[in-house]
Formats: C-alpha cells, sequence, structure tokens
C-alpha cells in the first residue's frame, strides 16, 4: 500500500513542482542547468498519504522539514550498501536522503527522493551521495594501451572535490560488472564512504544514466566524452550556447542526413532519435515513435547545422559536463 501511495504521489508531485531558488541558480536563456542532489536528513515519520517527513533539529536549516515521496528511490543500508525495501524504516530512524533539486513551494516543501541511506548506527560516518560533474584523471604517459589509472579527481554538483585512488573499494550497484577509476565520468552518481581523513575508502557507482556527456569551454570549444570536436560552438546575444549538430552525433555514433521537409534528421540504427529545422520545430520521438516538440534554436552556417545545446542534451541523453 505505500508503494502505491508514494507512486501516485510522486506522479501528483511531478506535475506541481517549482523551483526552490535557494538550491540553484537561475541558467542564462537556453542554457542547460546543471542542479545536482540535495541532502536532506533528520528522523522520520510515515504520514497517512504514503510521504516521508524529514525533520532534523536544525531550525535555521531552510530544509529542517521535507517530505519525501518518490516511485524509484534506491534505499541503502548505511553501514553494508545493501538494498532495503522502503518500509523497513520506522518511525523515529534517522536517515539521509539526496533529492531532487526542484521542490514545491508548499510548508513543508515536497521532493522527489533519489537515494535514502537508512540503519545508521550511532556515530556513525554516514556514506554520502554524488553526482559526478567533473573529472581531472591522473595524467598518462601517451602509450597503447592506456596504463589503468591509480587515482582520480571528481568534482560534484555540489563544489565537493574527491580524489579518489586504486586503493579505494569501487563496487557496482547490484551487478557484477567491474568498475575502474576509468568509470567515473560525468554524469556518474556514486555513494562515498570516506575515512576520518576524508579519503573515500569505498565508492558505490551507479550505473550511467545517459549517452555520454558534453561540456563548452568560454572560447567555445565543444568536447563530448571528453573529446573536442572539429566546430565549434556559437554564443548568441541572449547567451543561448549553440552545438555543431553533426560533429556531437556522429562523436555519439549517430548519422545525420538532411530531409527538405525535416531539416537535420539525426538516427540510431535507422531510428529517427530527432529532427530539427532551421528557424522551424525542432522535435524528438519517445519509445513508442510518437514526436514531441522540444523549445530551442536552429541555425545553418557555412554548412553547418547548430542546435541549441539544451536541447540537443535533452533529445540525445547526454550530461552537461562542467
Amino acid at each position: 500500500m505505500k508503494k502505491r501511495l508514494m507512486r501516485c504521489l510522486s506522479l501528483l508531485l511531478c506535475a506541481v513542482l517549482l523551483s526552490v531558488p535557494a538550491l540553484a541558480a537561475e541558467p542564462a536563456a537556453g542554457e542547460p542547468a546543471r542542479q545536482g542532489p540535495v541532502r536532506v536528513w533528520g528522523t522520520v515519520t510515515w504520514l497517512d498519504n504514503g510521504g516521508l517527513l524529514v525533520e532534523n533539529s536544525n531550525e535555521s536549516d531552510p530544509l529542517h522539514e521535507v517530505v519525501l515521496h518518490g516511485e524509484s528511490i534506491i534505499c541503502l543500508d548505511a553501514v553494508t550498501g545493501e538494498s532495503m525495501e522502503l518500509e523497513q524504516i520506522k518511525d523515529g530512524d534517522t536517515i539521509y536522503a539526496w533529492v531532487g533539486p526542484a521542490m514545491t513551494m508548499s510548508l513543508p516543501p515536497q521532493a522527489t527522493a533519489q537515494v535514502i541511506v537508512a540503519n545508521i548506527p550511532a556515530d556513525y560516518g554516514v556514506p554520502q551521495y554524488y553526482e559526478i560533474a567533473s573529472v581531472t584523471p591522473q595524467a598518462m604517459i601517451d602509450i597503447y594501451p592506456p596504463p589503468a589509472l591509480t587515482w582520480t579527481e571528481v568534482t560534484a554538483t555540489d563544489g565537493t572535490t574527491l580524489r579518489i585512488t586504486d586503493e579505494a573499494e569501487l563496487t557496482p550497484y547490484r551487478t557484477k560488472n567491474i568498475v575502474r577509476l576509468e568509470d567515473l565520468i560525468p554524469g556518474t552518481g556514486i555513494l562515498v564512504w570516506s575515512n576520518a581523513q576524508g579519503q573515500p575508502e569505498r565508492v558505490l557507482v551507479f550505473p550511467y544514466a545517459y549517452q555520454g556527456y558534453v561540456s563548452v569551454t568560454e572560447e567555445g570549444v565543444v568536447s563530448v566524452n571528453g573529446g573536442a570536436v572539429a566546430q565549434k560552438a556559437k554564443i548568441r546575444e541572449n547567451g543561448e550556447t549553440l552545438l555543431p549538430l553533426r560533429a556531437v552525433a556522429e562523436v555519439l555514433g549517430l548519422q545525420m542526413k538532411w530531409d527538405p521537409a525535416q531539416g537535420a534528421v539525426v538516427s540510431r540504427n535507422g531510428e529517427t532519435v530527432l529532427t530539427a529545422m532551421p528557424g522551424g520545430a525542432i522535435q524528438g520521438v519517445d519509445d513508442a515513435g510518437v514526436a514531441y516538440e522540444v523549445p530551442g534554436t536552429c541555425i545553418v552556417e557555412e554548412g553547418v547545422t547548430y542546435l541549441s545545446q539544451a536541447a540537443m542534451l535533452q533529445l540525445l541523453d547526454l550530461y552537461p559536463a562542467a
């Protein structure tokens, strides 16, 4: 019953979410927002409607009371990192939760939970959840095949920088896949247990939720999955960033062709992913094959088709790396 109520409420919540200004800066026009998960903590109370009220004792904390909902919440044991059923959390238990950066403006605010850590022993160093925004890997000599990394430095969306070495225990979430330091790329979610000196000792790596990641420098250099593409981005007067569509698509193994009626057509294995008409509609195609329109700009200059960064990231399922 609790799962059913949580599912219904999460759908209702998605329909009425409003951004809380304190949680994230307003992006420039047409720019994708790089808003990572927000941490809340405290003791919990199950509500009659299936929500989880989380309250902590710090009344100066703007999120000292939050109601959590969610359809696909990952609930983990704080010590073992193993999965738990949400129903195992009891009234009065202390939890740490990471929620989406969008919340309702109600009092208390309501949010969609992504990860909950429970079964926390007294005075225990609670593992922390991060979303990687950028990576500075160990510099390696140019040989092939490249040797394995012995360390990598990641910066999370909240600004936290972690130096993770090959002495840390890296394990995948709910799979038997082998994960390496090289797998810690922008957009990856990780749960980190650190020692008394703040050095990561254990890292639980969650499945990657994107097709890749894109970054744009102040000079307009566009990188896809860490490698620069041939054409630079164009920055419009309103701050909107336009990316070279073909150059990005081909790095991702996609194909692009031109159709007089649809404009640029990007496909994967013969299936259309997006269409973009210069000065006209920009459309994606959902899993059922139904086209849907997204806002953005498409232009052609000197034979190169450019598309709004925000639209491209959405339609190609890419992460906006720092």
